[in-house]
């Protein structure tokens, strides 16, 4: 191989890991909480889509302090915005920024969540066509 198509080889590679590396990022977990628990799950600003397959859970945003589960138990007894999540359907709840998204188990035992996060504001990756007449 000649020294030029090994240059542009050299910056073919260096223009597409460029590439690669823009736009927005998804975050995607689960977890599997202890009874009577209550955790953060997401950040903000975003929005969230939590799935669960076992009534018994309540999503909450609280103020994000510390980002971690702290604060999240001190807000859960007065978290007048929790909203139970739905078994086995799609539950959306938007996280602002400066904000924590939580969740309080008050099963007798183990509770399953997953979860997914777009940054707010971010193209969903559906595609809509629109037909003309």
């Amino acid at each position: 191989m000649t020294k030029s198509a090994m240059g542009v080889m050299a910056v073919g590679f260096a223009f597409l890991g460029g590439c690669a590396t823009s736009g927005p990022v998804e975050q995607r977990g689960s977890m599997i909480m202890a009874p009577d628990s209550v955790r953060a799950f997401a950040a903000g600003p975003a929005v969230v889509h939590a799935f669960s397959m076992d009534d018994g859970g309540r999503v909450f945003v609280v103020p994000a302090t510390t980002g971690t589960d702290a604060d999240c138990v001190g807000a859960a007894a007065r978290a007048t915005s929790a909203t139970a999540v739905a078994a086995d359907r799609r539950n959306v709840v938007t996280v602002a920024p400066g904000q924590v998204a939580c969740v309080a188990s008050n099963r007798r035992g183990h509770y399953e969540l997953l979860w997914h996060a777009r940054p707010a504001g971010a193209p969903s990756g559906i595609m809509i066509a629109q037909a003309r007449r």
